[in-house]
């Protein structure tokens, strides 16, 4: 029982974390630009707007590891492949509006800041002493 409660905090907290990380990229993106893309943008809001969705990663990222009660990274690692996952259905359903350079420098860059959030989520861990 006790390995199937783990599974099902690490299946949450990638969830969570998911969850988390859509949340705040939406109140970046929609709440604060009204919704951001290439053709639609300017460069400094592309700019900020791409600093606070690299930051809603890492939020993201980072809450895994609490949610889970174990290492954040190997959740972190699930988020970011998930994320490749979603462009590549939006890419396919045509949903995606800008330059195909500017979304895969997009995706990367997200898919690089959760990892980082998978990173500093196991620092943490290291520094705060476990229950």
């Amino acid at each position: 029982m006790d390995k199937t409660l783990s599974a099902l905090r690490s299946v949450l907290a990638v969830i969570v974390g998911y969850v988390v990380m859509v949340v705040l990229i939406t109140l970046v993106q929609e709440g604060a630009f009204g919704g951001v893309g290439w053709y639609e943008s300017s460069i400094p809001v592309l700019l900020v707007a791409g600093l606070g969705t690299c930051l809603s990663g890492v939020v993201g990222a980072y809450v895994t590891g609490p949610v889970s009660g174990k290492r954040a990274l190997p959740h972190a690692a699930v988020m970011a492949g998930l994320t490749v996952v979603e462009m590549i259905a939006l890419s396919v359903t045509g949903k995606l509006s800008g330059p195909v350079w500017f979304d895969v420098i997009a995706e990367a860059s997200l898919f690089a800041a959760i990892l980082v959030g998978g990173v500093l989520g196991d620092a943490r861990r290291q520094l705060v002493p476990q229950p």
